[in-house]
């Protein structure tokens, strides 16, 4: 349990600083600036929502296997064009597959959870700034 909320906390912080640096660039903390406020969360919210639900999708197919035949195939072309570096020969993809599965480990998804919520408070912002 402990891990999980260390997992969850140190994936909010870093969205946290991503929003942050967000407003920061949009120019919400200078003093007597005319910003729309709900504006400026809405895309400092949504940036750090939408790289973090990408990077944890992106993860979760790369632990389904589907890039195994993509990493057989740099592993066949790079044995065929420098033999010298490879100690054994190449298996076939079936074994590839094999070992591959026997690694694979457990799908991250806190980044992907954690990336949804700040997705939903740039919704949140959105609608703020719409009702306007």
């Amino acid at each position: 349990m402990k891990k999980k909320l260390l997992q969850y906390g140190i994936c909010f912080l870093i969205g946290a600083a991503m929003a942050l640096w967000v407003m920061y660039s949009e120019g919400l903390f200078i003093p007597n600036n005319p910003v729309d406020v709900p504006a400026v969360l809405c895309d400092a919210f949504f940036v750090p929502g939408i790289l973090m639900v990408m990077l944890g999708a992106l993860l979760w197919i790369s632990t389904t296997g589907l890039f195994d035949a993509l990493g057989y195939a740099f592993r066949v072309a790079g044995h065929n064009l420098l033999p010298f570096l490879f100690k054994k020969d190449i298996d076939s993809f079936y074994d590839y597959k094999t070992e591959k599965d026997g690694k694979r480990m457990k799908t991250p998804v806190f980044i992907f959870i954690v990336g949804v919520v700040f997705l939903v408070a740039s919704g949140i912002a959105l609608a703020v700034y719409y009702l306007k």
